[in-house]
């Protein structure tokens, strides 16, 4: 049996070995789960792998449903939530799963959801002193003791 590591080491697990096992390039430690001939593949999550090397998974309810995007909880990046696999025994994450370019349709859906996530995130940084926050109305340097902003009377919470 076959399992990749986060680090993307590729580990051989035996049969009838332990659950637990230890990556020997990086030292993490890996719970390899088993499935048993003849059950279902699904267990209710979609499994996929951050640009970070850090495994996902999101919970699919009753209807098939998913979050379209998850948050990496290693880097913070948000990662858009792929469809789940037609072959539950070969997942993306599967080390011998065949891979394949991008068709038309699912690039433009990748390119839509980016544009949109980073049109979100396109605030410019304003560099704040020490002892300063910053106002999130103006993006001003507000007092740590006040509790509006001067220039736009915007209310700024205290952290």
């Amino acid at each position: 049996m076959k399992a990749t590591c986060r680090c993307g080491y590729l580990l051989d697990v035996p049969e009838d070995g332990s659950d637990r096992i230890v990556c020997p390039k990086c030292a993490a430690k890996i719970r390899v789960r088993r499935i048993a001939p003849g059950t279902p593949g699904g267990d209710g999550f979609i499994r996929f792998a951050c640009p970070c090397g850090r495994r996902l998974k999101v919970k699919v309810d009753e209807e098939g449903s998913h979050p379209p995007a998850g948050k990496c909880p290693d880097c913070g990046k948000i990662v858009p939530v792929p469809s789940s696999s037609s072959n539950p025994a070969l997942a993306s994450s599967h080390p011998e799963a065949q891979t394949a370019e991008l068709d038309a349709a699912d690039m433009a859906v990748l390119e839509t959801w980016a544009r949109g996530h980073l049109a979100k995130t396109a605030v410019p940084a304003v560099k704040a002193e020490a002892g300063l926050r910053v106002c999130p109305g103006c993006g001003r340097p507000v007092h740590l003791g006040a509790v509006a902003c001067r220039e736009c009377g915007t209310h700024v919470p205290k952290r």
